[in-house]
């Protein structure tokens, strides 16, 4: 009686290894961007989470919106260059002033809202940020502590009043208040949320959108080293119109 042969050809092997190889090359690029589309709805939940927070502080504070101190920042960021006006003047993604041992812009929601502190850093952050300046928050040593989210405070508004913040330089309603922070500044860590690729924005109104970064509309570029408060100023007015 003769003996049928099941096992696979050398050929048809080399077939299935190719069809598996092609099948894995399809899948991978859409995996991929199924974990950052997750990334990226994770960011706009905690994005969201801490613009219904800064909604609730105003409403414990007359109105006010969470803002640091009046110290001025060169002193609280003694670098050249740095202005002699408060802090709270700045948009700026700093949480804690170990100088002071204080919570500096949203970081106030942290011990007024008892809000996560990894609620302030994107999981789409390509920066040590939400390892080592988390560690650093976490500490409330006398090193500041930085986030992953530009918060406006009072730049370019007219005012603290959530109600009522004013119009910016361009006579525009100020609008938004947060947002993913991109720097491409050289001088310093190269950071994106998201790959620099897309930003979420938080609102006044307390909801949170995302929005196409694909033309650097939102980041801080190279030739904005010089004058970074300028180049903030301008994405700023951008989001307030959107």
């Amino acid at each position: 009686m003769k003996k049928s042969n099941n096992a696979f050809t050398l050929v048809e092997l080399l077939v299935v290894v190719a069809i598996i190889a092609l099948l894995v090359s399809i899948l991978l690029p859409s995996l991929g961007r199924a974990k950052d589309l997750t990334r990226e709805t994770i960011c706009l939940t905690r994005l969201g989470g801490q613009m219904r927070a800064v909604f609730m502080y105003a409403t414990d504070n007359n109105d006010f919106i969470p803002t640091g101190p009046e110290d001025p920042l060169s002193s609280t960021f003694p670098y050249p260059g740095m202005p002699a006006d408060p802090c709270r003047q700045f948009a700026t993604n700093r949480l804690w002033i170990g100088m002071l041992k204080t919570y500096d812009g949203c970081g106030l929601l942290i011990k007024s809202r008892a809000l996560s502190a990894e609620f302030f850093f994107c999981p789409g952050d390509d920066s040590s940020d939400p390892d080592e300046e988390l560690a650093k928050l976490r500490d409330q040593g006398g090193e500041d502590a930085y986030g992953s989210y530009l918060y406006r405070q009072l730049d370019q508004a007219g005012s603290s009043r959530l109600g009522n913040l004013g119009n910016n330089d361009d006579g525009v309603p100020v609008w938004a208040l947060l947002m993913d922070l991109n720097s491409e500044m050289p001088g310093q860590p190269t950071r994106r949320n998201h790959s620099g690729r897309r930003v979420n924005i938080g609102f006044a109104d307390a909801h949170a959108s995302g929005f196409d970064n694909s033309e650097n509309t939102f980041t801080l570029r190279a030739e904005d080293v010089m004058n970074p408060f300028s180049r903030i100023d301008e994405i700023l007015k951008y989001a307030d119109s959107l």
